[in-house]
């Protein structure tokens, strides 16, 4: 698939399950974070850096939009900050979901813990379907001890069999893909 193709996809697939999709370039990343925080009221975020992160200035574009930023100890802050972002590995074009495939438990932590979580994923790491990533799996060595597919926001319907969203996880779920350069 071409990948303005790949990006309407994952779109739409992450649409489906109630997420929110945002396209931008990698300099637009910590505004576009910004302004997803700021339109859902969210003032404190746990923010698990990453080259990209660091590279686009995402800590220091939150703080000055008034939001408390925490990078580390998320144990202790991932819990009471209402929002969490991850920068994912790969992504499932029609699933609209995001893969992480990591040791580091701090990733898990800032994805479940957060009531409005934010995955970051560039299009180049978003493949056509499932069936493309457990490929990618299969040869991943060593394989990390974790590995979550991500399809929107948590949603059960175990309580008396009635549908309830952000029991498990965040209840509000956004995805920037970052256009590749």
């Amino acid at each position: 698939m071409e990948k303005d193709a790949v990006y309407e996809v994952f779109q739409k697939g992450l649409t489906n399950v109630n997420g929110e999709c945002y396209l931008a370039k990698a300099a637009e990343v910590g505004a576009t974070l910004a302004k997803i925080f700021q339109a859902k009221e969210t003032t404190s975020v746990s923010v698990v850096e990453s080259e990209l992160f660091r590279e686009v200035g995402v800590v220091k574009a939150l703080q000055q939009a008034g939001i408390t930023v925490h990078t580390d100890h998320f144990r202790k802050y991932s819990p009471d900050d209402k929002g969490g972002v991850t920068e994912a590995d790969y992504g499932i074009a029609n699933l609209g979901s995001i893969v992480q495939l990591k040791d580091d438990i701090d990733c898990r932590i800032v994805e479940i813990a957060s009531d409005v979580y934010v995955g970051v994923i560039k299009l180049s790491r978003i493949l056509d379907d499932f069936d493309a990533m457990i490929d990618v799996m299969a040869a991943t060595k060593p394989f990390p001890r974790f590995a979550g597919v991500i399809t929107g926001p948590s949603r059960t319907a175990d309580i008396e069999c009635v549908g309830t969203v952000g029991v498990h996880g965040p209840r509000q779920y956004s995805v920037i893909v970052v256009e590749d350069r």
